[in-house]
């Protein structure tokens, strides 16, 4: 009889303290982040920012709608230049709450279109392209509170289409930078890992049904 009087007691305590908020889908989010490429062909990682926008859909359904800009310098003698503008698909598989304190995983797949350029310092020579490229990967979001979040995302994108690469050499104990477009197309691909944080803007059923009832 005390067990039952003492988890009676104890379960609504715990319940309370992990209450997940109220709503888990029509929300709009805005958030900004920085961002890693790495493992890309010419040896070289690169940095940069970005902003999104995200509306959740369903429950355990996330959309994200970003764009980047990320520049990689190579041994100092030539620059990349990456623009992507994108969105992906983030699915809750298993926790879908979004509950203060607490992390909540999802798997992430979508699409992107996105402009390289790269450039030698010395004398400007470069070359460019415009492509589109597909993506997927995991991630995370950690509820800082009932509006806000921070999210960390590492994903493998693969690029279609056209291939700029650079190879660094040695001459005459100076480097060099051949710079090349393949007139091929082909699949370029690079790990691409973001941090973002994120803030709850509005709730988009519930602005749809005031407008009902306002009409």
């Amino acid at each position: 009889m005390k067990k039952i009087l003492f988890l009676a007691l104890f379960v609504p305590l715990l319940s309370k303290s992990q209450e997940p908020l109220d709503k888990e889908s029509g929300y709009f989010q805005l958030g900004v982040r920085n961002v890693v490429s790495g493992f890309s062909d010419d040896g070289a990682y690169g940095f940069g920012y970005g902003g999104q926008f995200r509306i959740r859909v369903l429950s355990r359904l996330n959309t994200d709608w970003y764009a980047d800009y990320i520049t990689t310098d190579i041994a100092g003698i030539a620059k990349r230049e990456d623009l992507h503008i994108g969105w992906s698909v983030l699915a809750y598989p298993f926790n879908n709450e979004t509950t203060k304190g607490k992390f909540t995983p999802y798997i992430l797949a979508g699409h992107c279109f996105d402009y390289t350029k790269v450039s030698k310092n010395s004398d400007g020579y470069f070359q460019e392209k415009w492509s589109s490229a597909v993506q997927a990967g995991l991630g995370a979001h950690y509820t800082i509170n009932d509006r806000t979040d921070i999210s960390l995302t590492a994903q493998y994108m693969m690029h279609l289409g056209k291939d700029i690469h650079a190879e660094v050499f040695e001459m005459d104990g100076n480097k060099e930078v051949l710079i090349e477009k393949h007139d091929v197309s082909g699949i370029e691909g690079h790990l691409l890992m973001n941090i973002s944080l994120n803030v709850r803007l509005f709730d988009m059923w519930d602005q749809h049904h005031k407008r009902k009832k306002s009409a």
